[in-house]
């Protein structure tokens, strides 16, 4: 089945607990996070994080989430329109994700639980949705509708004081929207996720090995005072034989320094960009304020004349 095609059809119940459960985010706490419904098709949210704490932060990051007929006995397929490199999020331009070995860097092409472009990864966060049981079923996880930019029917504002504790969600834990939502979301406002993360749970290696190279020098540093050694050993040293050609190393130990810096730079300040934040054909209709003062002096002009209206 292409990866893109429809999914099928929703029984009546369930596209209901659809209905339900989206409506529930109302009363839920999720800071920074909007969502929205696809009109006529429950399974399928889109929404919005503006992150704004962490290593990601301030940019601003369109997905959509999809949901198979099978729900929740299969996962939704959570899919970003904008482009980050980020250990759990498959790049936009190819399909990339781990064998699942702990022994090998190597990608796999036959993967059943391959991600599409953009798609993000949920198996460390939630990994009993990815058990031996779970590989023999068949694949509803295509995503299902229209891409990202489909009219909302309403729009929820989320808010949310969420601590991080334990690094992710319990397996005894019952799985909600907003367990997925909160547990998103603190992959990119909290270096402790993603400091946890092992490589087969990563949709894209290369940003895994780049993370870990730009977070060496701290994790070292909490080795020395700690008792518990890290799952995996950090590093940031060079390979000593710069001349070696990159396919005959493993990615590991590839030279990382600085490219997680630079790539997220990047993507950070093209999610802010007017093509990425209006779509393309945004043009002159864009109201554009030059300076804190001019936007400050728009403002209350627009409140005195919403205040003389409301008087007359």
């Amino acid at each position: 089945m292409p990866l893109h095609a429809a999914s099928p059809a929703l029984p009546s119940f369930r596209k209901q607990q659809l209905l339900v459960e989206f409506s529930s985010l109302r009363y839920a706490q999720l800071d920074g996070v909007f969502l929205s419904i696809t009109p006529g098709d429950p399974s399928l949210w889109v929404g919005v994080i503006f992150v704004r704490k962490g290593p990601y932060a301030p940019a601003v990051l369109r997905f959509q989430i999809s949901f198979p007929s099978s729900y929740p006995t299969l996962p939704p397929l959570v899919t970003f329109s904008t482009d980050v490199f980020h250990p759990l999020l498959t790049p936009l331009t190819t399909y990339t994700y781990t064998t699942g070995s702990s022994d090998t860097d190597t990608v796999s092409a036959t993967d059943e639980e391959r991600l599409p472009p953009g798609g993000f990864s949920l198996r460390h966060g939630f990994p009993h949705w990815f058990g031996r049981a779970q590989r023999s079923a068949p694949s509803s996880r295509d995503v299902s509708g229209s891409a990202f930019g489909s009219p909302a029917l309403s729009a929820i504002p989320v808010r949310s004081d969420f601590k991080v504790t334990s690094g992710v969600p319990q397996p005894t834990e019952e799985v909600s929207i907003v367990k997925i939502l909160e547990y998103i979301r603190s992959t990119f406002s909290e270096e402790k996720i993603l400091d946890s993360l092992p490589l087969e749970a990563a949709a894209n290696p290369g940003a895994y090995h780049a993370w870990r190279s730009y977070r060496a020098p701290a994790l070292q540093a909490q080795q020395s005072v700690s008792a518990s050694p890290s799952p995996e050993p950090f590093t940031s040293e060079k390979t000593a034989d710069n001349s070696t050609l990159g396919r005959n190393r493993r990615p590991s130990d590839w030279n990382w320094e600085g490219v997680w810096e630079e790539r997220v730079r990047k993507a950070v300040k093209a999610s802010l960009s007017e093509p990425v934040l209006f779509g393309a054909g945004a043009g002159e209709d864009i109201i554009r304020f030059r300076d804190e003062e001019m936007a400050e002096g728009m403002k209350k002009h627009l409140e005195v004349a919403a205040l003389r209206m409301a008087q007359s």
